[in-house]
């Protein structure tokens, strides 16, 4: 991001670390203003999950209109792009999806994903799939997409590293793998992610995209919110008050 004066009020993501802190120094792609009327609270979606979602979906992903696309949030975004969503998600959770437009909502921890993908697209697969599951989720995914033209944009490992050999991509998951860095992407490629956040703000301006609802805790009870993420009993973003 570029434009910004002293004194602006911002919230930042930490690419290095270290976020748990009173004070940080960040580079000023990483830092993005906050809009007018937002609690900081509200504004977290504007940091690592509404920029990665995007640049899964557009500029790495390739998202056009009319495409199926496989993911795990986002959905709203994706419906604002044309796409038929294919959502996965906890049981307790289908109901939030559907609410936020997914065409169909299956269960990410179901045995029989794959099938149901290509069920579901007429046995062609998904043409782009976001995927941050990891583990064994990733081979359900691989098996998920369109084999030659399908995208699997992989930008998280919650459930662990998986092994993907070149053996698997020649004759078994003839897909285009990319991998996903937020941080990596604000520093490498600085004009790449600019495009994203000017994309983004224009949702947020068209009202595809609102100020978030997250769940709150206070600093001290940090680590109570990591066990909830990390046993995966929360429903978007988590935010730390001090």
């Amino acid at each position: 991001m570029t434009g910004l004066r002293p004194g602006a009020h911002v919230v930042g993501v930490s690419i290095a670390g270290g976020a748990f802190a009173e004070h940080m120094v960040l580079p000023a792609a990483a830092a993005v203003p906050v809009p007018p009327g937002w609690q900081d609270q509200e504004a977290l979606g504007l940091l690592v999950n509404w920029p990665t979602a995007l640049a899964a979906l557009r500029p790495l992903g390739g998202l056009t209109a009319g495409q199926a696309v496989l993911i795990q949030a986002a959905v709203a975004m994706a419906k604002h792009y044309g796409a038929t969503v294919i959502a996965t998600a906890a049981p307790g959770k289908h109901d939030v999806v559907r609410a936020l437009g997914a065409d169909h909502v299956l269960d990410s921890r179901g045995a029989g994903l794959a099938a149901d993908v290509l069920r579901l697209t007429g046995g062609a697969g998904a043409d782009l799939v976001l995927e941050s599951a990891g583990g064994a989720a990733l081979e359900a995914s691989l098996a998920a997409t369109k084999r030659v033209t399908g995208r699997v944009v992989v930008y998280g490992l919650a459930g662990g590293e998986a092994t993907i050999t070149n053996w698997d991509l020649v004759y078994r998951h003839q897909v285009h793998v990319v991998g996903l860095n937020i941080g990596v992407l604000i520093q490498a490629a600085p004009q790449v992610f600019g495009e994203v956040m000017g994309e983004l703000s224009g949702l947020v301006a068209a009202g595809v995209l609102g100020p978030a609802a997250p769940t709150t805790y206070d600093l001290a009870e940090g680590p109570k919110a990591l066990m909830d993420l990390e046993g995966r009993a929360t429903v978007g973003k988590l935010a730390l008050l001090p």
